[in-house]
């Protein structure tokens, strides 16, 4: 179910939005709307379907939408129609169909991101090749990935990266009745991805934009008191030291495991890929200058968010 949105600030007028793209000469000469597959169609496939039918996400419409009963045949189809096709189901079908997708030239929006704790380099799971598409994750329930990339990328020796996320027992399959709060696990992003692959997705985001799924430290907390998800990123390194705390309305829908903003992240990411720049996403796979389905100047720098960028002369 997709939450009541208020309408939108002017982009160009409003200083929170990311990118101004009114001015873009590739915008103006874009004129098919991008079309997007949506596997799945639950608490976050669902809302993401609503925004498309809805007109929501500027240059971008719906194609077919995949489900568990689809055939070989609709998948296909499916996927040969679509410019993007959006990963909104579960770990085992992102298993499945990211090879499938960016084997076809496709480029995949993956919100289970926490399938790539199963694999010791992320990029396994990409089709190779010339033409291959990409892997976006999207920043979901959290946001900062900008300027904690930005500080990754000027260095990671000595940096420390720890994600506290605060849910309701439910929410972390925690039987027992709980009084007070309780830390029910501490590791890496990784270890949390594969002990909670249903709620560790903007821990895995976060992982994939910093340090990698090893290094970033995860701290999950159950809580009987919450009515909303929390999540507190805390960084340091000699670039700075951030904090960041964001407390998310629970999408009704998920049983309480998900926050109604990570759909709206996922079509920040589908407009910003219809416009050739965008906020922040992570972008796994596609070296710049490879050759795809789109041209190589609408290519963001592999491992690092994409950024709005000037168009191009």
């Amino acid at each position: 179910m997709t939450p009541p949105r208020s309408p939108s600030p002017d982009p160009a007028g409003s200083a929170a939005s990311p990118v101004d793209v009114t001015g873009s000469a590739d915008q103006a000469a874009r004129t098919r709307p991008l079309v997007v597959a949506v596997i799945g169609a639950g608490a976050i496939g669902g809302a993401v379907i609503e925004a498309l039918e809805r007109g929501d996400v500027p240059g971008a419409r719906l194609g077919d939408v995949l489900r568990s009963r689809s055939t070989d045949e609709e998948i296909t189809d499916a996927i040969e129609a679509a410019d993007v096709v959006v990963e909104a189901g579960s770990v085992e079908a992102a298993e499945e169909f990211i090879p499938r997708v960016t084997a076809a030239g496709r480029d995949m929006v993956v919100c289970s991101c926490g399938v790539f704790a199963r694999h010791s380099d992320p990029r396994d799971l990409l089709a190779g090749g010339s033409g291959a598409g990409r892997v976006l994750v999207p920043a979901g329930a959290i946001g900062g990935l900008d300027v904690l990339s930005a500080a990754a990328r000027a260095g990671t020796d000595d940096a420390l990266l720890r994600h506290y996320t605060i849910k309701s027992p439910a929410a972390l399959d925690v039987d027992e009745q709980l009084t007070e709060r309780r830390e029910v696990f501490r590791g890496s992003a990784r270890e949390a991805a594969l002990a909670f692959p249903l709620t560790s997705n903007a821990s895995v985001a976060l992982a994939l934009a910093t340090l990698g799924l090893d290094r970033t430290e995860v701290v999950v907390v159950a809580d009987p008191q919450v009515r909303r998800t929390r999540h507190v990123v805390e960084w340091v390194s000699p670039m700075g030291r951030y904090e960041l705390q964001f407390e998310n309305a629970v999408d009704p829908d998920s049983g309480g495991r998900t926050s109604a903003i990570t759909a709206w992240s996922v079509a920040e990411v589908l407009s910003g890929l219809a416009a050739g720049a965008g906020p922040g996403v992570v972008v796994l796979g596609q070296d710049p200058g490879r050759g795809s389905r789109r041209e190589a100047k609408d290519r963001p720098v592999t491992g690092r968010p994409v950024e709005a960028r000037p168009p191009s002369p």
